[in-house]
């Protein structure tokens, strides 16, 4: 049997495992989906690691593999929201709740992890029109996943804001917006940022080689029917 090997960005993994049940429907492969923060991935890439397709949550990471890469795409994108615990102390201002001291605010890691860097980006934007703020939520951040130390070990299958929240790490958490009904579903407030404050995560699609059946997967992503089921997952398309 022919094999697939992906390398995706963690928070992709829900409409990953539904996009490649949908694949081999009509195609006898199998396919290993290597799932983790996309900057630690693209490090694993060029050290060496096999892979034939690479999604990551940002264009640095595909940008860095240079010659490696083969074809790329704007796969799809995401928004940031804030997550709290359902209490009604929470059920106030977005932003309020991030300037809140008393309130710890768990993030993902820059550098190692896409969700850390629009993180920072949204805590520069902040800064220009409330200063002084951006650098507290920076010093404040609890940076407990998506990096390599001091991370709390997150159980597969199991989304960080809900994990961190439900467990006490944290009061809140910045993170990606496309989790939002599945975590009202747990029981979670999700808290939307103002519109000057969107920050737009482009996801996208690399092609590491031009064998035959890569390409097949890759053009599989970039169909309507494919893009039907990425949207069902709570990400944006123009």
């Amino acid at each position: 049997m022919n094999k697939l090997t992906i390398y995706s960005a963690g928070s992709f993994r829900y409409a990953l495992l539904e996009l490649t049940r949908a694949f081999r429907q009509y195609n006898d492969v199998e396919i290993e989906c290597i799932l983790g923060p996309a900057g630690l991935l693209k490090t694993r890439i060029i050290q060496g690691a096999l892979a034939d397709l690479f999604i990551s949550a940002n264009s640095e990471n595909v940008s860095a593999l240079g010659r490696r890469v083969f074809q790329q795409q704007v796969l799809t994108y995401n928004q940031l929201m804030l997550t709290t615990k359902n209490k009604p102390e929470f059920q106030r201002d977005t932003l309020e709740l991030l300037f809140d001291d008393q309130y710890r605010l768990a993030t993902s890691t820059p550098i190692c992890d896409p969700c850390g860097d629009y993180t920072w980006q949204l805590f520069d934007l902040i800064e220009k029109d409330y200063p002084e703020q951006g650098k507290r939520l920076k010093s404040k951040a609890l940076k407990l996943v998506g990096g390599t130390e001091n991370q709390v070990v997150i159980p597969p299958g199991e989304m960080a804001s809900h994990y961190l929240l439900k467990n006490d790490y944290a009061d809140m958490m910045l993170g990606y917006a496309h989790y939002q009904t599945r975590l009202e579903n747990l029981g979670m407030l999700c808290h939307a940022l103002p519109s000057e404050y969107d920050i737009r995560a482009e996801y996208v699609l690399a092609m590491l080689n031009d064998t035959e059946l890569t390409q097949r997967f890759y053009q599989f992503l970039l169909s309507e029917h494919a893009q039907d089921i990425i949207r069902k997952n709570g990400f944006k398309n123009d």
